[in-house]
């Protein structure tokens, strides 16, 4: 006889098998996905500087006479020519990053959902038109679209932002399209209009909580290119203007200053770090909701 003891299942009262405790699923996601817990604890400390950067390393905007310093004790980063504190610089850099990144994010999705939905429901020529115009936004340059903006709204952060947005929910309304159709075409979904539920209550109660899943896969991988995007914005001079810091900003302002390496290493690796770190979160979050995509 085996000493192998089968491990318990416990039953909760309504004799369903028991969830293990949080602390139990933890350790089993870090264990089985440590490089999403690496990007994790990543995203975490981005989003902890981002919020609360000014109450760690001060005011970005502060001159002072100490100009080009290299890092030393008093300065971790050095300074900028201006003489402001460039760890501050950085942090704050996050802020507009993450911050942009987000409200891209929100306005892409909220944008997919309504399109997408719309589109697979109401089928015909609505469908038909919709995705006209959605090869119609495919063709069009991004860059174009985000000078349009900044021409009509003004250079700001709402411009970039809204274009960014408009971009992210382009590639998106074909995957809310397709997990749409997916859900409509399920039985519990064909009960429902048999019954005679509304287009809205089928759409929010039955198709909605399918998009969880493979929305927040590619939100979460698009994250990072959202903060490596708004990067190239500003590196081209299209981004937020002064004096909001940027690290693609920060990175145009360095070329000036070849003789000091430091203005722009921190910022790229600040943003190389912070693109790895959503990347990794990304690739972990679709290999638990799809186990067929893992590598090896």
């Amino acid at each position: 006889m085996s000493s192998a003891e089968p491990r318990a299942v416990v039953f909760d009262i309504y004799g369903l098998p028991e969830k293990p405790p949080l602390s139990v699923r933890a350790r089993r996601l870090l264990r089985q996905h440590p490089l999403g817990a690496f990007g994790l604890l990543i995203v975490i400390l981005v989003v902890f500087f981002a919020a609360f950067g000014p109450l760690i390393a001060g005011d970005a905007e502060t001159i002072s006479p100490k100009i080009l310093y290299s890092p030393n004790s008093e300065h971790w980063f050095g300074t900028d020519r201006l003489g402001r504190d460039y760890l501050a610089r950085v942090i704050a850099g996050a802020r507009l990053s993450m911050s942009l990144a987000l409200g891209a994010m929100a306005i892409g999705v909220g944008a997919a959902l309504v399109l997408g939905m719309v589109s697979a429901y109401a089928k015909g020529a609505v469908d038909l038109l919709l995705q006209r115009l959605i090869d119609m936004l495919l063709a069009f340059p991004g860059l174009v679209l985000l000078l349009l903006l900044s021409q009509v709204i003004g250079r700001n952060w709402q411009s970039v932002a809204l274009g960014m947005g408009i971009l992210f929910a382009v590639g998106m309304v074909r995957i809310v399209r397709a997990s749409t159709l997916a859900t409509l075409a399920q039985s519990y979904v064909e009960a429902a209009q048999l019954v005679g539920a509304s287009p809205f209550r089928i759409l929010w109660r039955h198709v909605l909580p399918n998009m969880g899943p493979p929305l927040l896969i590619y939100v979460t991988a698009l994250l990072g290119g959202a903060i490596l995007f708004e990067g190239a914005l500003s590196f081209l001079g299209l981004g937020v203007p002064p004096p909001d810091p940027s690290w693609g900003r920060m990175l145009t302002e360095a070329r000036s200053n070849w003789k000091h390496p430091h203005l722009s290493i921190f910022p790229g690796v600040a943003m190389t770090i912070a693109v790895l770190g959503f990347n990794l979160v990304g690739d972990s979050i679709r290999d638990i909701f799809d186990p067929r995509l893992r590598g090896g």
